[in-house]
């Protein structure tokens, strides 16, 4: 059985804003611990990411103990929200693709500043998961998959993204400006796999943690975006060039990369890079 390692770790703690690298992440059933914890939705309660406004890619964030500490790149300016659940917060509905969720928002504050720094034309609005809320994921529209037991907070699919470092060592081979890693947003990247063998993959486990791989990640305009200037490519590289060299399958006008994951076993068990996976291929 062939094996392959962890290179990165990587959480978004709010959706479409930069993420934290980490030497090792607790795993929980819904995802690294405070990945996609929180999102931004617009005045009717729609999900807002980078295919809207792009300029999310600047807004950094971390972690500590107690707050989760947004900054922007350009204008330095920082605001801090609690960790801890505020019990007058008012309760909500917000929509994540098919998916209804109870939230609660974050205060007018944080409002004001997501909204300014953003340069958005409608207000923005910061909001968290209501407690005892769980948003189970269904794909079957999509793609055939009936994920109802998957339960996630905010992203966009499955509770994990992993990604494959040849698989992008091969599309940079392939574009004319090399791309980093973090075009894709991957919460787990590994070595050790040829390139797209990924999608070959049905387990990635050992003694501690079994993570099961679903399908393809479809990806969309997101990873045209430069995280660390918010541009766009003239001409929607890499995904035009991911299109010819990795399609989802039956779909050959849309571009695969990275599997979309969920956890087997290993709840609240921490992960670290370096460690060794082994590989259960799908028959």
């Amino acid at each position: 059985m062939n094996s392959c390692q962890i290179t990165q770790l990587n959480v978004y703690p709010v959706k479409s804003l930069a993420g934290i690298s980490y030497d090792a992440a607790r795993v929980t059933a819904k995802g690294l611990m405070y990945d996609r914890h929180w999102m931004l939705i617009n005045p009717k309660g729609q999900f807002v990411t980078q295919r809207q406004l792009p300029k999310l890619a600047l807004i950094t964030t971390a972690l500590s103990d107690d707050y989760l500490l947004l900054s922007h790149t350009d204008s330095g300016s920082q605001i801090s929200v609690a960790l801890q659940y505020d019990p007058d917060a008012p309760l909500m509905q917000a929509r994540v693709w098919q998916n209804e969720c109870q939230v609660l928002d974050e205060g007018e504050a944080i409002s004001a500043w997501l909204t300014q720094v953003t340069q958005s034309p409608f207000p923005l609005r910061l909001v968290r998961m209501a407690q005892g809320f769980q948003r189970e994921v269904d794909q079957s529209d999509k793609l055939g998959v009936d994920s109802a037991a998957v339960i996630t907070e905010f992203a966009d699919g499955f509770p994990f993204l992993i990604a494959n470092e040849a698989s992008l060592q091969l599309l940079n081979q392939h574009l004319e400006q090399p791309i980093p890693m973090n075009r894709f947003r991957p919460n787990i990247v590994v070595a050790g796999l040829d390139p797209f063998a990924e999608h070959k993959v049905k387990l990635l486990t050992n003694r501690e943690v079994t993570f099961a791989l679903q399908f393809p990640c479809e990806r969309c305009l997101v990873t045209t975006i430069d995280q660390s200037s918010a541009h766009k490519h003239p001409e929607q590289e890499p995904l035009r060039t991911l299109r010819q060299l990795n399609p989802m399958p039956d779909r050959i006008n849309a571009a695969a990369f990275g599997e979309n994951a969920s956890l087997v076993q290993g709840e609240n068990f921490i992960i670290k890079v370096g460690d060794s996976l082994e590989v259960n291929a799908a028959e």
